[in-house]
């Protein structure tokens, strides 16, 4: 393998070990912490609790996500083969979708006034940010696995082809012996 190879596993992995604990996280919220706190009198303290921890977690992963994407783009786009109009639309809503997701959970687990306003219809942003999330992922998936083409499909196959075959010599090796 190459060094280049190596930073690019290093990005791919980079992308991906953050975006796996944003998805899990967003999903373990809205499926199991939120449903299991409830209304009861400590809810309001473990959620407290929980989001000044998980906003860190978000911050940190939300900046290694942009800087290996960034990267991850700039490989997929410099390289042979050119990616379909596919993987254009995938990734076009995968970005949207990214920048939703950032915006949802920095509001669901901040501490500022507009926040605040936001978290009290915390079930609905949430599942709305937990849907979001797994479509990233859905929209990742059909990124890896869009058709390729081919960048130089323009030149006509007679230009680079030579037309005829170079004579071959009729002396028989060994001839003058």
């Amino acid at each position: 393998m190459e060094p280049t190879d190596y930073i690019q596993l290093l990005s791919r992995w980079g992308h991906i070990i953050p975006a796996v604990i944003l998805v899990g996280g967003a999903i373990f919220m809205n499926t199991v912490l939120i449903p299991a706190l409830g209304a009861s009198e400590d809810a309001s303290e473990v959620k407290d609790k929980v989001k000044r921890t998980w906003a860190k977690v978000i911050m940190v992963c939300a900046g290694i996500i942009i800087v290996s994407g960034f990267y991850n783009a700039y490989v997929a786009f410099k390289g042979d083969p050119k990616p379909s109009p596919i993987y254009h639309a995938a990734f076009t809503v995968k970005l949207v979708l990214v920048a939703v997701v950032f915006y949802i959970s920095s509001l669901l687990s901040g501490r500022s006034e507009v926040a605040i306003e936001f978290q009290k219809k915390e079930r609905r942003w949430g599942k709305i940010n937990m849907i979001a999330a797994i479509a990233v992922v859905l929209c990742a998936g059909l990124m890896q696995v869009a058709p390729r083409v081919a960048r130089n499909t323009s030149i006509p196959a007679a230009e680079t082809a030579p037309s005829e075959l170079p004579p071959t010599p009729n002396a028989t090796p060994f001839a003058n012996e």
